[in-house]
């Protein structure tokens, strides 16, 4: 519904993934030099429990996903930040590498449960008229957690170091369930989410439509929109995590490395807005093109590996198309298979995304340890990037095929 009910909606979701996400996804890159310096682990070897992460992560998607439509966002979104919060608590007490590894299997229960897939499934039922700006604004929460988040990481580890960082983080991460309790939840009625019908009758008739997640599975829009997004998953999961290692080998200043990740991550934010906007205006497939093809070309500036503009420069426009990603997939599901299995559609989806996730750091890790070369990572990515905008192109809005 898109009216004030509605906005109320997507802005407790922004609060609560601007929380979640930031945590969840962004403390880790931090982490890494004080996980090398302190507990003597190789890059690999933090790279590993990224691996652990993301394929745990993969096989809770689906399930997650059927759990959102049964039993609604907001439940699950309270269990996963209850759940975070001792993981994350427990993280800053490890002192073996096999617990960090057991700590990473366990952290996508939470942080999977409490950011965009429930966040997405939940003011997608709000919105039609304005769905992509609504998403976009939901989605900015992930930059700017991403901005903000490893800048206070940072500053609490020179201070209190990684251990006591670890215990404050959990701590905060329960402020987001303030947002959840007070905004969070679906319309009362679900056909009142499809704003710009005549009528309930007009809204049956839409659902009567959508896609189930097997029929979903038959299409050529499923699989080019899952395998596309997870190679640029597995691309930027690689940057997400390594990028501030790779910029502090390739510019000698892991401030200036930190920055960089952080102008990444608030571009990242602005390119939800600016992405989501343009969906309610322009077709979405072209836009769509736009978005996961930006990233190959901005790579190709990382080349040069000791220029600090043209590092800045690749944070600017990766970061506008990665955030363009976040606001454009959901509602490229949502319009090519309808809303009625959108949560079970996506926790699938998403499977194929947490692989790249799981398997891109990892392998770079172990490529960077036997090379010590960032440029041929670089040029991996782009060539990955360039094979996802293709598949990507294959999208159609399956409801008109039916």
């Amino acid at each position: 519904m898109d009216d004030k009910q509605g906005w109320w909606v997507a802005a407790g979701a922004f609060l609560t993934i601007t929380i979640t996400s930031g945590i969840g996804f962004f403390v880790l890159p931090i982490m890494i030099e004080s996980f090398i310096g302190d507990m003597g682990w190789s890059l690999t070897e933090v790279s590993l429990g990224v691996t652990i992460w993301g394929l745990a992560a993969a096989l809770f998607s689906p399930f997650l996903g059927q759990w959102i439509d049964r039993f609604g966002a907001r439940r699950i979104m309270l269990l996963g930040t209850v759940f975070s919060f001792f993981v994350i608590l427990l993280l800053g007490q490890v002192t073996a590498l096999w617990q960090f590894y057991v700590l990473m299997f366990f952290a996508p229960f939470g942080s999977m449960a409490n950011t965009y897939i429930p966040a997405a499934a939940v003011v997608a039922r709000w919105f039609v008229r304005h769905r992509g700006v609504a998403t976009g604004v939901v989605m900015f929460g992930i930059g700017v957690g991403g901005a903000i988040v490893p800048l206070v990481t940072s500053s609490l580890i020179q201070n209190y170091g990684w251990r006591q960082s670890y215990t404050i983080l959990s701590f905060l991460l329960l402020l987001a369930l303030i947002p959840i309790l007070l905004w969070v939840r679906n319309p009362v009625d679900n056909d009142l989410s499809l704003v710009g019908q005549n009528d309930s009758t007009d809204s049956e008739q839409v659902n009567l439509k959508d896609l189930s997640l097997s029929a979903a599975l038959k299409t050529r829009t499923f699989w080019g929109l899952s395998i596309g997004d997870a190679l640029t998953g597995t691309i930027f999961a690689i940057f997400n995590i390594h990028l501030v290692y790779y910029l502090t080998q390739d510019l000698g200043s892991d401030e200036i490395a930190t920055h960089a990740y952080s102008v990444l991550q608030i571009c990242i934010g602005l390119g939800t807005l600016a992405f989501g906007l343009s969906a309610d205006f322009f077709r979405l497939r072209s836009v769509m093109i736009v978005c996961y093809l930006l990233p190959a070309f901005a790579t190709i500036l990382l080349m040069p590996t000791s220029v600090v503009f043209l590092a800045f420069a690749f944070a600017i426009v990766a970061g506008f198309a990665g955030g363009g990603r976040n606001a454009l997939f959901p509602v490229a599901l949502y319009n090519s298979f309808g809303e009625t299995h959108m949560a079970s559609i996506y926790g699938l989806s998403n499977s194929f995304f947490m692989l790249g996730t799981a398997i891109g750091p990892f392998l770079a890790g172990v490529l960077y340890d036997a090379t010590g070369n960032t440029r041929l990572i670089y040029a991996c990515a782009i060539a990955g990037l360039a094979i996802s905008a293709l598949l990507i192109s294959f999208m159609r809005n399956e409801l008109n095929e039916r």
